[in-house]
């Protein structure tokens, strides 16, 4: 069954604070194995393996990327935020698909989010 396979562990890039090409060549002197997460996204990378705690690197730490699900990208893709919107997140716990709003809107405008 679909369930039980193990989904695979993606980070968005924070373009407010780095690239991901940048981001990836960081990551993969750290030994980390990744690649980009699909033609769709330009922001996201696919983990296979690190060797590090992806939650703990100099990068995730300064706010260079956040662990996210792909899923969770989707929605914001189709809301497509502009700087200086005013945009509603009503579904927004945990705060990933909020930050990657705010991202889009280049930290202008609002976000309201709810859960």
């Amino acid at each position: 069954r679909a369930s039980d396979v193990p989904r695979p562990l993606v980070i968005r890039t924070n373009t407010l604070k780095a690239r991901r090409k940048e981001l990836a060549a960081a990551l993969l002197k750290r030994g980390v194995t990744l690649d980009p997460l699909a033609d769709w996204s330009k922001v996201g990378l696919k983990i296979s393996e690190s060797p590090v705690p992806v939650g703990a690197t100099p990068e995730y730490l300064a706010g260079h990327y956040m662990v996210q699900s792909a899923a969770s990208l989707c929605p914001v893709l189709a809301l497509d935020p502009k700087p200086g919107e005013r945009n509603l997140d009503v579904s927004a716990a945990p705060g990933g698909k909020t930050s990657y709003i705010a991202q889009l809107m280049r930290n202008t405008g609002s976000v309201v989010a709810n859960d």
